[in-house]
This record gives structure tokens, C-alpha cells and sequence, in this order.
């Protein structure tokens, strides 16, 4: 990690927890930096922290600071179409007579000191109704979507991805799986009822901060299993953290992820938080946990680094190879992972069996 201490270093000055620029900054190879800037999806939000040394502490190559500017510009850009393509989503799916709730994405922008810097990548928008209805009511519009266990992407627009979930997240075990639906389901009025505002002042539903801090975990939990967790999703939760600070909030989300069988990961996730990112202890759901952070944080660093190519054939056997030094501390979750992949599939196609013989009943 000490290779990396300059880098992580700026960026938490970036994200404002360093209040005087670091003395690291002298060790930084910009280019070098750009690179992990893109691979970890940060590239606006450092951006943010250059502008704030006003340049004159910071000695980086003309050409790649107009490159940054530029970059910094475009993802301004990305945003405030992001922005109008949410509204746009929400108001169709509302017109048709379905609740939904923005996931992730500009809801998260909306926690950001600088919004506008947040880097945007697709829609995630959740759908109230049963999977096979929400999949049906896609597939009249673009027959070809592509679906899978929780949501199907719906090509409304060229220019965005837009992702319809039918269920907002869900877990490999089984057992723990159907008590996340049952509290989702319990939780699921609050949720599609409250309100936010996007920073062009668009109102949009999105979930509550107490539910958020746990969805937002399981949606990192996912991927530390598949393509690992990455510093932008990180900074989010930074930010989600500062917003969530209530000590029957804290509670609430604590007994929840307890639960749901995360407690471990979650404290190797506050431990990156607090002593990488710099937030206070206060705002910690969890107590942090230094071996378990080390781990997740290794594997946070080399995100984005490209890897061979898996088939499907070798994804199953491919998972469990490359998950293997994680079995120590997560057993049951590197083996339920590969196990899940192939029931995924078994649920694929049970539901292309249901909606073709649903079509078959109603040609029309």
C-alpha cells in the first residue's frame, strides 16, 4: 500500500477530510496518478482537489492538465444529461402507473460538496411489481433487452444505460436472500415515497439514508466477489456515511447488517472509511476492523487492471480460483458465489420459459 500512500493521500485531501495539501504531493507521478484516477472512477473529484491547491502546490504536466480540465468538463456534461435523462425515466415509468426509486447514480451526486464532479455512468432506477410483469412491460418496448436475476436493461435512450430493477439488491445465500426481501418489502412504501432533489433541482424518489448505508454495502459485497470494490464507490459511501449520522440511524443499520450475515465486511469497509478516507469514528455504524480493511483495501487498489478473459465455461471454476485467498475470512460466501451463478442461470430460463408461454396465451 505504501506505494499508494501519495495518491490516497490527495485524494482524501479531494474529498475534503485533509485540510492542507499533503506533503506526499511532492512524491506524485501525475501520469501515473491520471491512470489510477480513471481506473477508480475519480478522475472529477481529484480534479476538484487540483483546483483547490490553485494549482501553484502542485507541479503537473501542461498537457495532461488540459487533458484533466477537459475530462472534468466532460463528466459535467455526462452529469447534467444524467440529471435530464432520470427525470425523464421516472416520469415515463410514473405515466404508465409504477412507483420507482433512483438507485445509486445522481442520488448519490446529490451528497457531494461538487455534484457536478461526480462521475456518472448509467441509470439504476427501481420498479415497484413482480419480476416477470416489469420484464414483460420492457420487452413490448425493446424486445431484445437483456435481463437477469434482479433488473433488465432498457435501451430508452441512446446516449444512457438504463438498468430496471425489480429488486433493488439481493444476496447469493439463500437463507439470508428471503430476510433482505422480507425487510425490503416492509420498508418499501418509505422508500418509494421519499424525496430528493437532483442539483439541477429535479425531484426524484430515492432511498432513505438508513436503508441506503445497507443497500449501498451489499452493492459493494457484490462486487468485491466479481469485478472488486473501487474508490468511487468508496467516496459514495464516505459521503452517504456524513449524511446517515443519527445515533438511531446508526443503530438501525448496525442491527440490519449484523442480520444479514455482513457485519465482517462492513467493519473491513469502516476501517478503509476512517484511517484511508477520514472520517470520524462518529459516523461508523460498525467499529472498524484493521486485517479485514487491509484485505479489501489491496484489492480496491488494483481495480480497473485488466485481466484475461473469462468464458462462461471457466467463469464458474475461474470465481473460486480467483476468490481463493478470500475463503479465509469469507467462506461461505466464496462458495455460495460460483453456486448462485449456476442457479442464476437455471432462473433464466425458467423465466424465458414463463414469459414465452404468457406471449403463447396472449398473441396479441
Amino acid at each position: 500500500m505504501q506505494e499508494y500512500r501519495p495518491f490516497l493521500d490527495f485524494v482524501k485531501y479531494s474529498i475534503g477530510t485533509g485540510m492542507l495539501v499533503p506533503e506526499t504531493v511532492l512524491a506524485i507521478d501525475w501520469n501515473d496518478f491520471y491512470a489510477f484516477c480513471h481506473r477508480q472512477g475519480i478522475l472529477g473529484v481529484v480534479y476538484g482537489g487540483i483546483e483547490k491547491t490553485g494549482k501553484g502546490n502542485v507541479t503537473i504536466p501542461r498537457e495532461l492538465l488540459y487533458r484533466w480540465v477537459a475530462m472534468a468538463d466532460k463528466i459535467t456534461k455526462k452529469n447534467d444529461l444524467l440529471n435530464r435523462r432520470v427525470a425523464q425515466v421516472t416520469s415515463f415509468f410514473a405515466k404508465h402507473g409504477f412507483r420507482s426509486c433512483i438507485l445509486k447514480g445522481q442520488a448519490n451526486a446529490t451528497m457531494y460538496p461538487r455534484p457536478e464532479l461526480r462521475s456518472g455512468g448509467d441509470i439504476d432506477i427501481w420498479v415497484e411489481g413482480r419480476d416477470e410483469d416489469i420484464i414483460r412491460f420492457v420487452l413490448q418496448y425493446s424486445p431484445e433487452a437483456h435481463y437477469s436475476l434482479h433488473h433488465v436493461v432498457f435501451p430508452m435512450f441512446q446516449d444512457v444505460s438504463v438498468e430496471v430493477h425489480y429488486r433493488p439488491i439481493f444476496l447469493d445465500n439463500k437463507r439470508l436472500d428471503r430476510r433482505l426481501q422480507r425487510h425490503i418489502d416492509m420498508i418499501q412504501d418509505e422508500q418509494f415515497g421519499h424525496r430528493i432533489a437532483l442539483h439541477d433541482g429535479t425531484e426524484v424518489s430515492s432511498l432513505t439514508d438508513s436503508f441506503n448505508v445497507v443497500y449501498q454495502l451489499l452493492h459493494m459485497w457484490h462486487h468485491f466477489f466479481s469485478t472488486r470494490n473501487n474508490l468511487k464507490q468508496l467516496i459514495d459511501y464516505f459521503y452517504l456515511l456524513k449524511s446517515c449520522h443519527g445515533e438511531g440511524q446508526k443503530e438501525d443499520c448496525r442491527a440490519l447488517i449484523d442480520e444479514l450475515g455482513l457485519l465482517k465486511y462492513a467493519k473491513g469497509i469502516m476501517w478503509i472509511e476512517h484511517e484511508v478516507l477520514g472520517i470520524e469514528e462518529d459516523y461508523l455504524p460498525v467499529e472498524p476492523d484493521e486485517e479485514v480493511g487491509q484485505l479489501i483495501l489491496a484489492e480496491t487498489l488494483s481495480y480497473g487492471i485488466k485481466r484475461k478473459k473469462s468464458s462462461w465455461a471457466t467463469l464458474l471454476f475461474g470465481r473460486l480460483s480467483k476468490n481463493r485467498h478470500l475463503f479465509r475470512y469469507f467462506p461461505s460466501a466464496v462458495l455460495n458465489n460460483p453456486e448462485h451463478l449456476l442457479w442464476h442461470q437455471w432462473w433464466k430460463l425458467k423465466m424465458k420459459y414463463r414469459l414465452k408461454k404468457a406471449k403463447s396465451a396472449n398473441p396479441s
